[in-house]
């Protein structure tokens, strides 16, 4: 087995796709924030890495126990409850910065989205964690406020406050995205800040989708450098493996993992869903997915497909359906 094949190996064993028996809040829990740009697809993945079982998810999302959000690099995430507020204001303030510089071409002030955030908030604390507001509703409340959410005002004011450690999405009416206030979720919040919150960003991360390097830190959370370095050297219970010349770390529980298992897995084969965690969990995409194969998987400009994996690398899409990058 080489190096890279090994490597390959443990992603997929840390990431849950074979072995594991967990629930669907379990699951989230343990990848810390899966991909979800598609709805479908981000319910799909967390199966895959829990009860197997799509309705199982959903359930967990009826229940407000897993929730949607926009936690890191301005991207809709699935995560545990109760950790949505911590890691949003952990990783969002870059995404914020970002945000707030597209604004006067959108023609909101600073002073519109204080507006837009004070009525949406107070609108989503009325109405309780059984009420979600539509995402319809949500332009009214913006318009009533006196911001015309047309021109994508909208969405760019659900997507920021999204992101903010306040408001997260809850369980779909049909195909239409809802919204709940963090302080009316069932589940208490976590409170982690700074070295804290970094240690268990670093932990949780390297553990999940371990061996996993400083730059896959860097382009997952979307921290600059040396927050990922911290958030590294500050990880508990995990150990370095380097591949190729390159210095990444896993979860210390790795090292009772034996050569037939990593194997075993290698030999296994997969059938993914779009924007997976196996490949959007990491900076560098070239350790599982050619050059070639790439336009027909994952474009760069946001575009992602169903696919196939063996022997731990891609060989193919599903089909060639475009899923959706907002």
């Amino acid at each position: 087995m080489t190096t890279l094949s090994e490597l390959r190996a443990r992603r997929i064993i840390a990431q849950g796709l074979v072995g594991a028996s967990r629930s669907a809040v379990e699951a989230a829990r343990w990848m810390l924030a899966l991909q979800g740009q598609t709805y479908p697809a981000g319910i799909r993945a967390l199966a895959l890495r829990g009860p197997g079982d799509d309705v199982a998810v959903l359930a967990a999302v009826d229940r407000l126990e897993v929730v949607r959000a926009w936690p890191q690099r301005g991207t809709l995430h699935f995560l545990a409850a109760e950790d949505a507020r911590w890691l949003m204001r952990l990783c969002n303030p870059r995404v914020a910065r970002a945000q707030a510089g597209r604004r006067p071409g959108l023609g909101l002030t600073e002073e519109d989205v204080a507006v837009a955030r004070q009525a949406f908030h107070a609108e989503l604390l009325a109405r309780g964690a059984q009420d979600p507001l539509p995402r319809p509703q949500a332009y009214e409340v913006f318009a009533a406020a006196g911001i015309d959410p047309g021109d994508n005002r909208g969405p760019h004011l659900l997507r920021a406050f999204g992101g903010e450690g306040d408001v997260v999405q809850g369980p779909r009416i049909g195909a239409v995205e809802t919204f709940v206030h963090v302080d009316n979720l069932p589940v208490p919040q976590r409170e982690l800040v700074g070295e804290e919150a970094l240690a268990e960003l670093g932990t949780r991360y390297l553990h999940s989708h371990g061996p996993a390097s400083v730059k896959d830190l860097v382009w997952w959370a979307g921290l600059t450098v040396t927050q990922a370095k911290k958030a590294v050297a500050l990880a508990r219970d995990v150990v370095p493996l380097t591949v190729d010349g390159e210095e990444y770390w896993m979860g210390q529980w790795q090292g009772d993992l034996t050569a037939q298992e990593l194997q075993e897995v290698l030999a296994a084969t997969f059938e993914l869903p779009a924007f997976d965690e196996i490949l959007l969990g990491y900076g560098d995409k070239s350790l599982i997915l050619t050059d070639e194969l790439r336009p027909q998987v994952l474009t760069r400009n946001g575009l992602s497909w169903p696919f196939l994996m063996a022997e731990g690398v891609v060989t193919g899409p599903v089909n060639r359906r475009a899923g959706s990058a907002r």
